[in-house]
């Protein structure tokens, strides 16, 4: 495994010489192993290393055995040790989040404020790479999503990230080094271990060398979603002549198009999905407009791409009515006037009243009552 570890940190650059290091140190296997290779570079990079320990108070009497576990371990080591109580349940009340979202924000917020600005090392391995690659892939992903963890981000790395879980227990097997076990790893309860104790055996069944498979795939990945990402902002730099306004886009790439959108999109704080992405990619090449939320719409015209903000005046709030021949209130104010002419005719209305708002539709075809309702977000013209 050592050799692993070694190999990552070189290939990703993840240490400098005298770094500070602080280990994210749950007491779990992995979390230990990445302790000891630290301990084991130290001399190699002249490092100054450190513990901390995240007691996230959902186990009761097992996240206090966790946290006594780490802090006697750091002891015998002789490292540094830190611990912090973080509320999950407060957070997930607060900010409406799922349990697991909520321990990894409070757990890297905790990370950010111990490490001082050095490295925060994070005992990400292979194995939990490949699960967080299915997971993607079972919930809908791009390229990025099929990259998996990144290896290194901005101060935080991962050093066990080409290294696999039964490489990390053989590993302090050797060292007759033992860890604790997070009861909750060991159910169903969450998609994660569903996929660690299901599908990956059966992955491993059509491919004894899944891992190493799933490692060169996901090296090869992130080369082609670096390329494709570079090009992409670029592109976008080129194209964006001003904080609201898209040029000369629909000349390039689909690839590079979607992904300008969704930064442009992204850029002013609108929601964006695969759909959104294509009706906008859509208007691009042909023109046209898209609400896109509330008063709040984006235009093509000949290739260029703006966003309009409506300051409408809203005279009365959302409705929808069915339409009746003659004349239909609306708002007390406004009257939609509603006749059944001959087809010979239709003609003729399209070039009297030009001041008036004049739809035809063909009465034959109408199934159901019409009804005339205010605009709804999603709307297209």
């Amino acid at each position: 495994m050592i050799n692993k570890v070694k190999s990552a940190v070189e290939k990703y650059n993840m240490l400098e010489m005298n770094d500070s290091v602080t280990v994210g140190l749950s007491g779990g296997a992995d979390s230990v192993a990445l302790l000891y290779a630290m301990l084991e570079l130290k001399s190699c990079y002249n490092l100054n290393i450190q513990a901390v320990h995240i007691n996230h108070q959902l186990r009761g009497a097992e996240s206090d055995r966790d946290e006594d576990f780490c802090r006697s371990l750091c002891k015998r080591l002789n490292i540094p040790f830190f611990c912090k109580k973080i509320d999950v349940a407060a957070h997930m009340k607060q900010y409406g989040t799922s349990c697991e979202e909520s321990a990894r924000i409070l757990r890297y917020q905790a990370f950010d404020e111990y490490s001082d600005g050095g490295k925060i090392a994070t005992a990400h391995t292979l194995s939990d790479n490949a699960e967080t690659i299915i997971h993607n892939l079972a919930r809908g992903t791009g390229l990025k999503g099929l990259t998996g963890i990144p290896p290194v981000r901005e101060n935080i790395i991962r050093p066990l990230i080409l290294a696999e879980r039964d490489e990390v227990e053989a590993y302090l097997k050797d060292k007759s080094q033992d860890f604790v076990t997070d009861c909750t790893n060991l159910t169903d309860d969450y998609t994660r271990n569903k996929i660690r104790h299901h599908v990956i055996p059966q992955l491993k069944k059509i491919n004894p060398s899944f891992f190493k498979t799933i490692a060169s795939d996901i090296s090869v990945l992130q080369l082609e979603e670096s390329f494709i990402a570079q090009a992409s902002d670029e592109a976008y730099k080129k194209c964006l002549v001003s904080e609201n306004r898209l040029e000369n886009l629909k000349g390039y790439h689909k690839a590079i198009r979607n992904r300008c959108i969704a930064a442009f999109l992204n850029n002013h704080g609108l929601r964006y999905s695969s759909d959104r992405i294509e009706a906008v990619d859509s208007i691009l090449l042909h023109d046209g407009k898209i609400n896109i939320s509330q008063n709040v719409y984006i235009i093509s015209e000949k290739g260029i791409l703006f966003i309009e903000y409506v300051n409408e005046k809203i005279e009365c709030s959302s409705f929808e009515m069915p339409l009746a021949i003659g004349k239909n209130s609306i708002c007390g104010k406004k009257f939609c006037d509603v006749q059944i002419i001959l087809n010979e005719n239709c003609v003729k209305t399209q070039f009297i009243n030009t001041n008036l708002a004049n739809s035809a539709l063909d009465y034959d075809k109408i199934i159901g009552v019409p009804v005339i309702r205010s605009r709804k977000p999603g709307d297209k013209i």
